[in-house]
């Protein structure tokens, strides 16, 4: 199967290339990424400059062809000679723009995080993809460590709350949670689908400081999670759980993550089910703006309004 990736302004395009090549080549897919479309707008801020974001960019797409994929002169072209899609651009803000030539032809695509920078463009997409047909999903690699499918869930009891952390990098242009915060958020939202509370967030409160961002979600029946993303802490991500007969820590064990989100990728490309349901993805998504907008408010509660 043909997969193809449109955007070249992430490190997730050769990151991703290779994977699929190494399970292809293993003989764990039929998928591989064969081609690549340039939007044309390269948005990655390297934090030294515009000069090293553009050396980046071209090193990305100079390896992805290298592991087999070909670069194409049009959406359309790439759409013509593939089986499914990855949106790789880096900047949420246009994943709606770039998703839509797709999913309006029904193809399968996944979106790389995060989803979208906006609750109404996450429900477009949603919408989209229920009129056509469309399968499609987005997912951080944050949730599939193996240390969430190791929670003992009998020794835990039924989830009261979880506290999580995380790293909290940011960028200009999606500004507070839409960067990173989809990685803690997600984090939270697989252990709550592992023990089968599932999603249902009603209100969240955010606050923003120079080296840390602070998010509390209150579920709808009653459960609660609270993360700290942090910029000064080493990098790491993990969570405590609290349930109602015991609590569980881990920190996650990222060399494997990467991996796993692909192989995700792969199943869900050769047909299986999506890693993640869409609709729980348009709530974290609303949880990043309720969260952004609580930041604003200098902390205030935000509801959450109900995703059907």
């Amino acid at each position: 199967m043909n997969i193809g990736a449109i955007g070249i302004d992430s490190s997730h395009l050769p990151e991703f290339t290779r994977r699929f090549k190494e399970l292809n080549d293993a003989g764990r897919t039929p998928c591989r990424v064969t081609r690549f479309f340039d939007p044309g707008t390269h948005e990655w801020q390297h934090p030294d400059g515009p000069e090293r974001s553009a050396e980046d960019v071209a090193e990305w797409k100079r390896t992805a062809s290298e592991l087999g994929a070909r670069e194409t002169a049009s959406m359309d072209e790439l759409l013509d000679s593939v089986d499914g899609v990855m949106v790789l651009a880096i900047n949420g803000h246009r994943h709606l723009e770039l998703a839509t030539p797709a999913l309006s032809r029904g193809m399968p695509t996944y979106i790389d995080k995060p989803m979208t920078c906006s609750l109404d463009e996450a429900k477009r997409i949603l919408a989209m993809a229920r009129e056509s047909g469309a399968r499609a999903y987005s997912a951080s690699s944050l949730r599939f460590p193996q240390e969430i499918q190791d929670v003992d869930l009998e020794s835990t009891g039924p989830i009261v709350a979880i506290d999580a952390f995380g790293n909290g990098e940011l960028l200009d242009m999606m500004p507070h949670l839409w960067h990173y915060g989809c990685h803690s958020i997600e984090m939270v939202d697989a252990i709550f689908k592992k023990s089968g509370q599932g999603a249902g967030v009603a209100r969240v409160s955010a606050v923003a400081m120079d080296d840390r961002h602070l998010l509390d979600m209150e579920y709808r029946d009653g459960r609660y999670a609270r993360i700290r993303m942090d910029r000064r802490a080493s990098w790491a991500f993990g969570a405590t759980i609290h349930g109602e007969k015991g609590v569980h820590q881990f920190v996650v064990d990222f060399g494997p993550v990467y991996t796993r989100l692909v192989e995700g990728m792969t199943g869900f490309f050769a047909g299986g089910d999506a890693p993640a349901d869409l609709r729980d993805l348009v709530e974290n998504v609303a949880v990043m703006e309720a969260g952004n907008r609580s930041i604003g408010l200098g902390g205030e509660w935000v509801d959450i309004p109900e995703i059907v």
